[in-house]
Order: C-alpha cells, then sequence, then structure tokens
C-alpha cells in the first residue's frame, strides 16, 4: 500500500497511525498550509535511486473535506491517485474530516487505504485514558478519569493532562484524584482557552457569550488581555521564525512548545499579518494601562476591544 488518508480530530491519534505505518523509517513532512499540492505531488513524483521508498507525510489535506477545492487541484490529485509513484508512499492527514462522497475520497477506499477515526463517544475515551495511562506503566481509578474528562475540552487536551501527570510522578504508579485536581487544568481555566480560540478566529458572538461564562467564575478581564496578548506574541514570533527559514525543532524550541501548539499557531496565524499582530498587541497594552490607571471600565473595555478587532 502506498497511499493512505488518515482523518481525525485528534493530532495524536493521527500521529499514533502515522507511526503504524511507517514503524522506524524516515520520513518527510509537508503542510499543505505551507505548500501546493501541486508540490507535493513533484515530490511525490520524483525517482530516487535510493531502493527504499521515500515515505511523505502531508498534513493539512482537507482537499478530502468537504472544503470547496479548484478544479485544477481536484485534476492533478486525481491524476495522481490513479497513477501513483510506486517507490514514494503518501500518507496525507487531516483533522478537518473527509467527504465520502468527493472522487479523490472513494478512490482511496477502493485502491488504497482510508483510516477515518470518528470522534471518541464519553466511553470510548474513558477506555482511552486507561489504556494510555496503563500503557506508561500506571493505574488510574474512575473518579481521576472523571475528573480529567470533565475539565478538558479534547482528546487531545487530556493526552496532554496525562503527560503532565506523568511527568509529575516521574515513576510508575497509582494516580490519585487529589493529585489529579492539583495538576489538571480546572475548567476556568479551559473556558480561559476556549475564549482565547474565538477571539483570535474572530468569531464575536462566541467571544461575548464566554466573556459573560467568564463572569460568573469572576474571571478578570485583566487575565484574559494577558492571555491575549501572549498569543497574539507568538504568532507574531512564529511568522517571524518562518520568514527567517527556522525549522519546526528550531520554533519549538524557541517557543518552549510542542509541535502540535505550533501548528496550531501556524493555523490561527494565517489570517493575519504581522502588522495585525502588532497592532492587536499595541491595543492590549493601552488596554492594560488605561483599566490600572482606572480611566476605562474594565468591562466595557475588553468588550469594545472584542467588538473592535472581530470586525
Amino acid at each position: 500500500m502506498n497511499i493512505y488518508l488518515i482523518a481525525a480530530s485528534s493530532y495524536h491519534l493521527i500521529n499514533r497511525e502515522i507511526k503504524n505505518i511507517v514503524k522506524n523509517r524516515n520520513y518527510l513532512t509537508m503542510s499543505l498550509n505551507k505548500v501546493s499540492l501541486e508540490d507535493v505531488i513533484k515530490e511525490a513524483s520524483y525517482f530516487s535511486l535510493d531502493p527504499n521508498q521515500k515515505i511523505i507525510v502531508v498534513s493539512n489535506a482537507n482537499y478530502f473535506s468537504s472544503a470547496k477545492t479548484s478544479d485544477k487541484d481536484n485534476e492533478l490529485l486525481l491524476n495522481y491517485l490513479t497513477n501513483p509513484n510506486s517507490q514514494t508512499i503518501i500518507i496525507f492527514t487531516t483533522q478537518n474530516g473527509v467527504d465520502l462522497r468527493k472522487k479523490c475520497v472513494k478512490l482511496i477506499k477502493e485502491k488504497y487505504c482510508l483510516i477515518n477515526i470518528p470522534d471518541y463517544s464519553w466511553k470510548d475515551t474513558e477506555a482511552e485514558i486507561k489504556k494510555y495511562v496503563k500503557e506508561h506503566g500506571y493505574t488510574i481509578d474512575s473518579d481521576a478519569i472523571n475528573y480529567i474528562m470533565n475539565n478538558t475540552s479534547s482528546l487531545d487536551m487530556i493526552y496532554n493532562e496525562c503527560d503532565k501527570l506523568f511527568l509529575y510522578y516521574n515513576a510508575p504508579g497509582k494516580i490519585k484524584i487529589e493529585d489529579v485536581k492539583k495538576i489538571v487544568g480546572s475548567i476556568i481555566d479551559n473556558n480561559n482557552f476556549h475564549f482565547v480560540s474565538a477571539v483570535v478566529a474572530k468569531n464575536l458572538p462566541l467571544s461575548l457569550k464566554l466573556l459573560q461564562n467568564l463572569k460568573v467564575y469572576k474571571v478578570e478581564p485583566i487575565s484574559l488581555i494577558i492571555l491575549l496578548a501572549r498569543e497574539y506574541r507568538l504568532m507574531y514570533y512564529l511568522k517571524r521564525y518562518q520568514k527567517n527559514k527556522y525549522t519546526m525543532a528550531m520554533i519549538c524550541k524557541e517557543l518552549g512548545l510542542q509541535d502540535w501548539q505550533v501548528n496550531k499557531l501556524y493555523n490561527n496565524s494565517i489570517s493575519f499579518s504581522e502588522d495585525e499582530l502588532l497592532t492587536n498587541i499595541k491595543k492590549l497594552a493601552c488596554l492594560d494601562l488605561g483599566i490600572k490607571k482606572g480611566l476605562f471600565d474594565k468591562d466595557a473595555a475588553i468588550v469594545s476591544f472584542l467588538v473592535d478587532i472581530c470586525n
């Protein structure tokens, strides 16, 4: 099999499938957010003197989702799928789902390998936590599992919280509920995360709704301003590093983030220019100063900021 399509909402699950396919072999990574489909096809079509098959992992392959694509790209993709290079293995991945009605998806399903992982149910997620914890030599009871699930909003966040617990214990054993409560982010932290994501996506109705929810928990606007400024600043740094041809590993090291976090930052930053990011950072700095000096009403000020930058 030399063509795969992996679809899942979880980066971790996609990465697990990639490892199962490539085993310990080296592979080239390409993102369709950074290169064109034509670039990927050209790379896949090159014949190598190396007797081993070349492996290319292509992320953000949204051509297979319900998103509209150009006739040129559709033709290019179908032509390659009809007559692929036998010396190349391509693994397409997407977190945006697949449209089973599309010709390219039907072709992969019929002739190659489609790995379409549905979203996990509560029961599936519970089983996955037990399995993941056991793989690392730990045990965990139902109360601790329920706490983790109630205070996270995605499977990838669950894996991240489990990894934090492993680092906390630093040796296999039983994960205790009291330690989970100390280590795992609270529901307020997750609401903060959703709020920042909504603002970055310029979704004004959702941003205002989440802001109202956070007021119930008495979250101060100043703390939200700090979180937003950090997000815009990270996106700005990312753009500067990319301009200077930094590799993914270098960017992760400079920002102190994991590769999936950097990928998420990249996806968020696409709709922003460097100037826009700097402008938003300056606006937040003025907002912060104005609130602290008592020049602005803190609630009205942050609402005004949201209306301004989300339009």
